[in-house]
């Protein structure tokens, strides 16, 4: 048929063409229309035409031209035309496109020529309905033709509008919630008021004017939102509405404690529970499924058989009853051990859970944190006790009472349930705290001595021989002491011998039993006793040497003996040692009481140390209106660490502790320190190493 049509209009074009004649030469103005529309939509664009009146216009042809990624041409249409008007056949197109550029060629003849001005055709176009945020499309002639030419045409563009398209956008796109439960809906976009929302069940879950949804029954539904200019938006997703909720829950303790967690659900009732089951995931190194229980208030407390297993990413439990399972709350408690070893934390996370196999619930995830052990700190870290002495401890950090107080080896001393420590016997032991969620801290080292032996002071001219005792600050009977050795040691040749004496309670035993010996050239005197009787509690003293003084020896010299290696039996009794001096002096009434103590800085204990360390020093003269005495810490580059003490003491022994800490309460590093003493202008230094 398009064929017979296309030879008919051919042949009415040449007639055309024969008419024409000697037209008139002027132009004829054809201009192309300009409209407007949305996405989707189908717009008709005019083609209009200056008067043809006279010029006997039998046929046209042309191409219009426009973008095909915008719009695209479909129709030609006459109706109400001038083409119509004189009776001329529907118009022949036909369309091309070649990247992006499209293209309508159009003919139309008749029989009678075209009189008048106006219309002569419409195109109809449809617009692109993916452009919903506009776009648009020039439309120009080409080719245009009246007859074979005649009259001769001059063209205007047009222009097609695509316009934005109101839209709008419903949210959210899915959801899940529990029957009785809510979920809000809303619109955006360009929508016109109001909005109307609707469920494609009314039965599973409604929906109120304001988007408001509510679960009814267990189920999935879609929601559809419409506005007043009938734009709507549908989710692409599903609402699931489940008849109940299951929730892990939640918690925090010290790893290495125990934890319980309540697994919760929302209402059961209506639903004829029978049966159910479910499954966690959580990190098994830091939980260790102990046990599931369910105490009076559970809603599993007396309902049926349940069990549980232990898998390699978390656990399952499954429960049965004979009759319907209702209520809201605890379900059942998970009870948990955790892992010292490895602190942080865990999701408690279900992979199912399920009610009388059919009914999935919605599930909501727990956490248990699990903070690492704090640290804490025992002081003091180095302590020495007479036996019978006490002394307090404490513990720094981050504690959670109780305390526990412990010793390692309560033979040695004894612990309150405070922390007073009372010393028992001799030896070297730990104290040992740990609070309530198993922080634990070890001092590092209580020495206890059964006794406090001192090498006595002595006075003598030049030549002289003098006496010195060694005593105990208590009676010895119940130590069982059978055999005793020691020497006493100096520095340079103001003493020209020495000797044991019998005296004492060593005198007991014979002085066969009691040896001496005087190393010449080694400044020392070794000296050893043993007997088949303990010494008694007949006094204090234990034993005693006399010493020569030099002729040579200089008065006024101050010469420190040192009390080294004094051991009783094999190695019990532990004596705590206090040195005594020889002073040379030919002065009448002076007295051993009345010699000056020792300037000396103690070798530290322990050494290495580990935390902290005991420093033993002593000062020549009282404090009251003295010099005062500064010990510091130093370390290798010169540099202050901490100063210990900063005061006027009294004359004798002293003891301080360095607790391995800056002046700022800063922990030093390991390595090699200095502790440096300064009195008067004197100055003595020992070395300390700390170590980790």
């Amino acid at each position: 048929m398009n064929r017979l049509r296309a030879m008919a209009l051919g042949a009415l074009l040449t007639l055309a063409a024969l008419a024409a004649g000697a037209g008139s030469a002027r132009a004829v103005a054809v201009s192309v229309g300009s409209g407007s529309g949305l996405a989707g939509q189908t717009v008709d664009i005019d083609i209009n035409t200056a008067s043809l009146t006279g010029l006997g216009v039998t046929s046209l042809q042309f191409d219009l031209h426009y973008s095909s990624t915008q719009v695209t041409a479909v129709d030609v249409i006459s109706t109400g035309s001038l083409a119509a008007a004189a009776l001329w056949q529907a118009p022949v197109f036909s369309v091309t496109s070649v990247s992006g550029s499209g293209t309508i060629h159009v003919s139309d003849a008749g029989s009678g020529p075209i009189v008048g001005a106006g219309l002569l055709l419409k195109v109809r176009f449809t617009l692109n309905p993916a452009l919903l945020n506009g776009g648009g499309s020039t439309l120009a002639l080409a080719n245009f033709r009246f007859d074979e030419g005649t009259p001769v045409v001059t063209t205007t563009t047009g222009y097609l509008t695509i316009g934005v398209t109101p839209q709008i956008f419903i949210s959210p796109n899915s959801g899940e919630i529990v029957r009785g439960q809510t979920l809000q809906f809303s619109v955006s976009g360009t929508p016109t008021l109001p909005v109307g929302y609707a469920t494609s069940s009314s039965a599973i879950a409604t929906i109120s004017a304001t988007g408001l949804l509510t679960g009814v029954a267990p189920g999935a539904v879609t929601v559809t939102a419409t506005d007043a200019a009938a734009h709507g938006s549908t989710t692409s997703g599903q609402v699931l509405v489940r008849g109940m909720g299951i929730t892990a829950g939640s918690g925090s303790v010290v790893a290495g404690n125990p934890i319980t967690v309540p697994i919760t659900v929302t209402s059961l009732n209506g639903l004829r529970i029978r049966s159910g089951q479910f499954e966690l995931a959580y990190d098994r190194t830091c939980l260790s499924l102990a046990s599931v229980t369910t105490p009076a208030g559970t809603l599993l407390n007396g309902w049926g058989p349940m069990s549980y297993s232990e898998k390699a990413t978390g656990c399952l439990v499954d429960f049965l009853g004979s009759t319907d399972l209702a209520g809201s709350g605890v379900l059942c408690y998970l009870n948990f051990a955790t892992s010292a070893a490895h602190p942080g934390g865990t999701y408690l996370s279900f992979t199912s859970a399920i009610f009388n196999e059919t009914l999935p619930a919605l599930r909501t995830s727990g956490y248990v944190s699990l903070p690492a052990v704090p640290t804490i700190y025992v002081s003091p870290d180095v302590q020495s006790l007479l036996a019978g002495q006490t002394q307090q401890y404490s513990v720094s950090g981050t504690t959670t009472p109780p305390i526990t107080w412990s010793v390692v080896n309560p033979a040695i001393a004894s612990i309150s349930p405070t922390g007073l420590v009372t010393a028992l016997s001799g030896g070297v032991t730990q104290v040992r705290a740990q609070d309530a969620v198993g922080a634990v801290d070890y001092s590092n080292s209580l020495t206890v001595y059964d006794l406090q032996v001192t090498l006595g002071n002595a006075v003598g001219g030049p030549g002289a021989t003098v006496k010195i005792p060694i005593t105990s600050d208590r009676l010895v009977g119940a130590l069982n002491i059978r055999a005793m050795q020691f020497s006493v040691t100096w520095t340079g040749t103001s003493i020209a011998n020495g000797r044991t004496l019998p005296s004492g309670l060593w005198g007991n035993w014979g002085l066969s039993n009691n040896v001496s010996k005087f190393n010449y050239g080694m400044d020392n005197l070794m000296c050893a006793g043993a007997g088949s009787t303990a010494m008694a509690n007949t006094g204090t003293q234990l034993a005693s040497i006399s010493l020569d003084i030099s002729p040579t020896a200089t008065s006024g010299a101050t010469i420190p003996l040192t009390l080294t290696g004094l051991t009783f039996n094999e190695g019990s009794p532990r004596p705590l040692v206090l040195n005594g001096q020889l002073f040379v002096s030919t002065a009448a009434g002076v007295t051993p009481s009345q010699l000056p103590a020792e300037f000396a800085l103690g070798a530290s204990e322990p050494n290495p140390a580990h935390g902290s360390a005991r420093i033993p020093f002593s000062l020549p003269s009282a404090a009251a209106g003295g010099t005062a005495a500064r010990l510091g810490v130093y370390d290798l580059t010169g540099r202050r660490v901490r100063v210990l003490v900063d005061d006027a003491l009294g004359a004798g022994p002293h003891e301080v502790t360095w607790d391995g800490r800056d002046d700022g309460g800063r922990a030093q590093p390991a390595g090699l320190y200095f502790a440096r003493l300064e009195w008067a202008g004197r100055t003595a230094t020992r070395r300390l190493t700390l170590v980790e």
